[in-house]
């Protein structure tokens, strides 16, 4: 399971970038069931900012171990919105009911 845990948006920001601000907000302080379902979080960000013409050529996002950034491409990279994440090591408190459902859908390699 991956957790987000940092969510970063610049002052600098675009209005027209709000969209994929509002993509990546959206799962600020969410858990993700896992690496695949990460990949599709990725790739529908990565969506998103290809539909806003005005960020083609001036945005990219790059995606690494635990992070993923929108970055400026100009002269000097800037990221303007980040969303930092980190797998969980572990879950405590829940009902065992609940532990049990989550360690399936575990073993079964995560939601699909």
């Amino acid at each position: 399971m991956i957790f987000f845990d940092y969510y970063f948006k610049s002052s600098s920001t675009p209005k027209y970038l709000e969209p994929v601000a509002v993509c990546m907000e959206r799962r600020y302080q969410a858990l993700m069931a896992d690496e695949s379902t990460l990949k599709r979080f990725i790739d529908e960000v990565k969506s998103e900012l290809n539909s806003i013409p005005r960020a083609k050529g001036r945005y990219e996002l790059k995606a690494d171990k635990d992070h993923i950034y929108i970055i400026t491409v100009h002269e000097f990279s800037e990221a303007v919105i980040r969303l930092h994440y980190k797998d969980v090591l572990s879950l405590e408190g829940f009902s065992e009911n609940l532990c049990k459902s989550l360690n399936e859908v575990a073993e079964k390699g995560g939601a699909k």
